[in-house]
C-alpha cells in the first residue's frame, strides 16, 4: 500500500499541471462526495422520541437486523467474572532461602566447636556449648537445651537435614504474618498463590482462603509435624529441631491487592456481552398503542444503533470510494496515453455516473421496489450506462465506470448479494457487447443478449431463494425487457451525446466511410491515382488492424481521407500523371515543399469539412518525419554537378510530423508506403514484394518513426504477413490476352485451309 501510494503522488503530481487532469480529478471529487451524500441518505433511518406512557404517533419497525447488548444479564456475567477471578497473594521464596542459610550456618558452628573442642569421655557438653554460643552472631539466639541437643546428637549431620526438611515444609505453603482481613471487600473465596524472588519458571497453585495459615498457627502446629518427619530421632533431638525451627520459622505470604484488582478487571473485559437481536421489520410498538418500558428499551437501542451506524456507514462509504479512487486513479495514469479521458470524455462520464447514481437514489425510496432485490436491480440502467461509455470512449474506462455503478448499486441495495450478482452481469455484458456493434440493429440484438443473459441469472437466484414460480416469471420477463430497453435507450441517446460533445464512434465513421461522399467523387475526377491509391492503403490499413486488434474501422477511413490535402495539386504528383506545368520548372527543393504541403492542405480541408481530430490524426501524421529522398538526391545532384559548393538543408525535405502517435495511424503510414513503393515494382513477384515490405517496414522502425506508436514486434509481423497477403493478390500472374491483329491473322489462317480441304 505505501509502495503505491508512492508511485501514484510521482505519477500525479507529474500529470496534475495538464488541464485534463485537473477537470477529471475534480469530477471524480464532486462524485465522490454526491454519492456519498445519496448513499447516506438512503442508509439514513429516523429515531423516535418516546416516554414511557406516551402514546405512538407512528408505528416503530426495526430497519434492520441489529444485534445489542443486554445489560443486565451482560452486567451479571461480569459480576460473575469479578467473583471467579482468584485472590492473589505472593510467596516471596527469599524469605525461606534465607532461613535456611540461617540453620546451615548454625549447624557449621557446631561442626567447627565439636572439631575445635572434642568431648573426651564424658557426656558434659559445657565447655562446648560455651563455644558455640561465643561463635553464634547477635541475632541468632536459641536456648541452651536446643544448642545441647545439637552438641550431644551422634549425627548432627542428620539433624540439619532433617530440620532444613521441616523447614521447607513448612514455609512452602505459605504462611501469613495475619489473618486475611479481605481488604478489598470481595465475595470471593478462590485464592491463587504465586512464587516471587524465585529463580526457574514457577507454577501458580490454587487454595481457598480458608486454607491459609498464619505464622501463629503454624509455629503452635509444630511439635506435630516435627513428631511425624523426625520420629525416628530421640525424643531431645527432636525438641531441639523444634525450638530450632519455630525460632526461625518467619510470615513470607502475602496479599497482592493491586495484582488481584488487575486480574479481575481483566475478567470482566474478557466477559462477552449477552447479545439479543432486533430482526428488521419487527414491530417495537403500533401506532396508537401505549409506549411500555419494554418498549421504550428497545426503541432506545434502535436510536442508539441508527445514530452510531450512520456515522460509521457514511464514513465508511468515503472510505472505500477513496480507496477507488486511488486505485482506478493509478491504473489510468500508468496507462494514461491509452484510457485517459480528455475533457469531453470526462464531462461524458461524469453526466452519465450523475444521472445514475440520482435516479437510483429516487428509486431506492420507492419502498415496494426496494423490498424486491431482483426488480430494483433490474430497473436500474447499468447496461445503458456502461455500454454508452464503450460507444463513445474505450472498454478500459468503461470497466472501471462499471464497477463504480456495481459498488454504488450493491450499497444502496442494502449489500444485497442479488443485486451484486445482477448488478455484475448487466455491467460486463453491456461492456463487452457494445464494442461489435456497428450497425444500429445491432443495439437490439445486444439488448436481446443482455436480457436472456440476466433472465438466467434470475431463474438461478430463484432456484436458490425458492422463489414462488409466478414471482420468478415476472423477473424474468422484466430482465428481458430491461435488456431491451436499456439498448433501446443508448441507440436514442448516444447520438445526442456524438453531437454535442463531437465524439467519433463507430457509426459516425461508418458515415465518413461514404466513398459517395462530395470529397470522394471529386478526388475519383481530378485525381483518379490518388483515390485509388487511397483505397488500397484503406484496405491495407483495415486488414492490418483486424489482424493486430486495433480499431479497423477508424484506420479503414483514415486510409480514405489520409491523401485529400492532394486534390487541388493533383497534377504534381506521380500517381494522377503529371500534367502540371510546373513540374518542369520548379527547382528540387521548391517542388517537395509542394508535395510536403499536401499534409497541411489536407489537414486545413479536414477542419473545413468538420472531420473528427482522429480522422484529421491520420492526414497530419501518415508521413511522419520521413525525407523526400528522391528531390533531396536531386538536389545534391545539382550542387555537386555545379562545382561551385553549396549547402542543400535536409529540412526542407522532410515531412514535419508528428510521427505516428497511435497504432492505427502507424498501421496507414506502412500501407501508405507499401502500396506506393509496390507500383515501382518491374515484374512484381512473391519474393520481391516480401522483399519490399520488409524494408520499408523495418526502415521506418529503424528511424524511429514508430517510435510512439505502440506497435510491438508480433504487431508488425501480423502487419507484414497481412500486407504481403493483399499484395499478392494484387500483383499475381495474369494470363497474357492475345490482341486483336493476333485473332485476325489466326483466323485467316485457318480460313484458307478450309479452302484449300
Amino acid at each position: 500500500m505505501k509502495r503505491l501510494f508512492k508511485i501514484y503522488l510521482r505519477l500525479f503530481s507529474g500529470m496534475f499541471n495538464r488541464p485534463e487532469v485537473r477537470l477529471a480529478f475534480t469530477l471524480t471529487i464532486i462524485v465522490v462526495v454526491l454519492s456519498t451524500v445519496l448513499l447516506a441518505l438512503s442508509s439514513i433511518t429516523e429515531t423516535y422520541q418516546y416516554n414511557i406512557g406516551d402514546i405512538a404517533r407512528e408505528d416503530v419497525r426495526v430497519s434492520r437486523d441489529i444485534e445489542y447488548s443486554i445489560q443486565t444479564e451482560t452486567l451479571r456475567k461480569k459480576e460473575q467474572a469479578a467473583e471467579t477471578a482468584p485472590l492473589v497473594f505472593d510467596k516471596d521464596q527469599a524469605v525461606m532461602n534465607e532461613r535456611l542459610r540461617a540453620i546451615n550456618l548454625l549447624f557449621k558452628y557446631v561442626y567447627e566447636v565439636l572439631q575445635e573442642n572434642p568431648p573426651i569421655g564424658t557426656d558434659d557438653r559445657t565447655f562446648q556449648l560455651v563455644a558455640l554460643k561465643s561463635k553464634l552472631p547477635a541475632y541468632m539466639q536459641y536456648s541452651d537445651k536446643a544448642l545441647l541437643g545439637i552438641l550431644k546428637s551422634r549425627e548432627p549431620e542428620r539433624m540439619r537435614h532433617v530440620t532444613n526438611r521441616i523447614m521447607v515444609y513448612v514455609m512452602d505453603e505459605g504462611i501469613l504474618e495475619h489473618e486475611y482481613r479481605n481488604p478489598l471487600e470481595l465475595n470471593n473465596m478462590n485464592v491463587s498463590i504465586r512464587t516471587i524472588n524465585a529463580t526457574g519458571n514457577t507454577i501458580e497453585t490454587s487454595k481457598s482462603v480458608n486454607e491459609l495459615v498464619t505464622l501463629a498457627r503454624v509455629k503452635q502446629d509444630i511439635s506435630r509435624k516435627t513428631d511425624a518427619i523426625a520420629r525416628f530421632l530421640p525424643q531431645g533431638e527432636r525438641r531441639s529441631i523444634q525450638d530450632i525451627v519455630r525460632n526461625n520459622i518467619r510470615a513470607n505470604l502475602s496479599f497482592n491487592a493491586d495484582e488481584t484488582r488487575r486480574r479481575i478487571n481483566e475478567a470482566v473485559k474478557t466477559a462477552t456481552p449477552v447479545l439479543g437481536m432486533l430482526k428488521r421489520g419487527q414491530t417495537i410498538v403500533r401506532e396508537g398503542d401505549t409506549v411500555t418500558t419494554e418498549a421504550l428499551d428497545k426503541i432506545k437501542i434502535i436510536n442508539t444503533h441508527t445514530a452510531s451506524r450512520n456515522v460509521n456507514y457514511i464514513a465508511g462509504i468515503l472510505l472505500v470510494q477513496l480507496m477507488f479512487l486511488m486505485i482506478f486513479g493509478y491504473i489510468v495514469l500508468i496507462s494514461y496515453d491509452r484510457i485517459f479521458p480528455d475533457q469531453k470524455t470526462s464531462f461524458i462520464i461524469f453526466s452519465l455516473i450523475i444521472i445514475f447514481i440520482v435516479y437510483t437514489f429516487f428509486v431506492a425510496r420507492v419502498d415496494n421496489i426496494f423490498n424486491t432485490k431482483i426488480i430494483f436491480t433490474l430497473l436500474l440502467p447499468i447496461p445503458f450506462i456502461t455500454m454508452m461509455v464503450a460507444i463513445l470512449n474505450n472498454i478500459q474506462l468503461s470497466m472501471i465506470v462499471g464497477l463504480f455503478v456495481l459498488f454504488f448499486s450493491f450499497a444502496i441495495s442494502g449489500e444485497s448479494s442479488s443485486a451484486l450478482i445482477l448488478a455484475f452481469s448487466s455491467a460486463l455484458m453491456g461492456t463487452f457487447m457494445a464494442r461489435d456493434i456497428e450497425r444500429r440493429s445491432g443495439f437490439l440484438r445486444t439488448g436481446l443478449v443482455i436480457g436472456l443473459i440476466n433472465a438466467v441469472i434470475v431463474i438461478a437466484l430463484g432456484l436458490m431463494g425458492e422463489f414462488v414460480f409466478a414471482d420468478m416469471l415476472k423477473n424474468i420477463q422484466l430482465a428481458v425487457a430491461s435488456g431491451l430497453i436499456n439498448a433501446i435507450l443508448v441507440l436514442g441517446v448516444f447520438p445526442l451525446y456524438e453531437t454535442i460533445f463531437g465524439v467519433t464512434t463507430n457509426f459516425k465513421l461508418l458515415e465518413l466511410s461514404d466513398l459517395n461522399a462530395s470529397i470522394f467523387k471529386k478526388m475519383l475526377i481530378k485525381a483518379p491515382g490518388t483515390y485509388n491509391h487511397s483505397l488500397m492503403v484503406a484496405n491495407m490499413a483495415e486488414a492490418a488492424c483486424k489482424d493486430i486488434g486495433a480499431n479497423h474501422l477508424l484506420a479503414r477511413v483514415g486510409g480514405y481521407y489520409h491523401d485529400i490535402g492532394k486534390i487541388n495539386d493533383s497534377g504534381m504528383y506521380i500517381e494522377n500523371k503529371i500534367t502540371d506545368m510546373r513540374a518542369k520548372t520548379l527547382s528540387p527543393r521548391e517542388y517537395s515543399q509542394l508535395i510536403i504541403s499536401h499534409v497541411k492542405k489536407g489537414v486545413d480541408k479536414a477542419r473545413q469539412d468538420n472531420l473528427p481530430e482522429s480522422v484529421v490524426a491520420f492526414i497530419r501524421e501518415h508521413h511522419g518525419t520521413s525525407t523526400m529522398t528522391y528531390f533531396y538526391h536531386q538536389a545534391l545532384e545539382h550542387v555537386d554537378a555545379a562545382r561551385k559548393g553549396g549547402v542543400v538543408n535536409k529540412d526542407d525535405f522532410q515531412y514535419p510530423g508528428p510521427n505516428p502517435q497511435s497504432r492505427e495511424t502507424a498501421v496507414v503510414m506502412l500501407a501508405d508506403a507499401i502500396e506506393a513503393a509496390s507500383r515501382s515494382l518491374q515484374e512484381p513477384t512473391v519474393e520481391k514484394l516480401e522483399g519490399l515490405v520488409r524494408k520499408i517496414t523495418y526502415n521506418k522502425l529503424n528511424e524511429g518513426e514508430l517510435e510512439h506508436s505502440e506497435l510491438t514486434m508480433s504487431d508488425l509481423n501480423k502487419i507484414q504477413k497481412s500486407f504481403l497477403r493483399l499484395l499478392n493478390g494484387i500483383f499475381h500472374t495474369r494470363i497474357e490476352y492475345p490482341t486483336k491483329h493476333d485473332l485476325e491473322t489466326l483466323e485467316d489462317r485457318v480460313t484458307k485451309r478450309d479452302v484449300e480441304y
